[in-house]
């Protein structure tokens, strides 16, 4: 089977807003250790904690699932597949974020995230997996 490269828009503009979610995430917490006076760590403050969680759950997670989602689009992965994977994946880490903004949000919210991630990668690195059968 013969393919040519295809450029990654869609990964490309998924990297491009998960990496604006990650900056956005990350000044939440600076903000918070300005206000909690905690340079490191959380400091016991359950508010702070919560704030470095989401980030750095976030930046656990988009590495991986950026990498097989670029890996997945440049081997010619079925473009509707690709955006599916994608729009989970972000949709999955916005609730995350959500469940993790402060005491009292929906703990569904949180799980919704975590099983989003889950199949966002699990789903990418499968269908790479198939792609790259496809392709030899």
């Amino acid at each position: 089977m013969e393919h040519t490269l295809t450029l990654p828009l869609i990964s490309g503009y998924t990297a491009a807003l998960l990496g604006t979610m990650q900056v956005a995430l990350m000044m939440t917490v600076g903000f918070a250790r300005r206000t909690a006076e905690v340079s490191l760590g959380d400091g016991g403050n359950d508010v702070l904690h919560h704030k470095i969680r989401r980030h750095g759950n976030l930046a656990e997670n988009a590495p991986i699932f950026l990498i097989l989602l670029g890996l997945l689009e440049i081997t010619g992965g079925q473009q509707n597949i690709v955006l599916g994977l994608a729009v989970v994946f972000v949709m999955a880490r916005l609730s995350h974020a959500y469940a993790l903004s402060g005491p009292g949000k929906p703990v569904v919210a949180r799980a919704m995230g975590a099983m989003g991630t889950l199949i966002g990668v699990a789903g990418t690195a499968g269908a790479l997996v198939w792609q790259l059968s496809m392709v030899q």
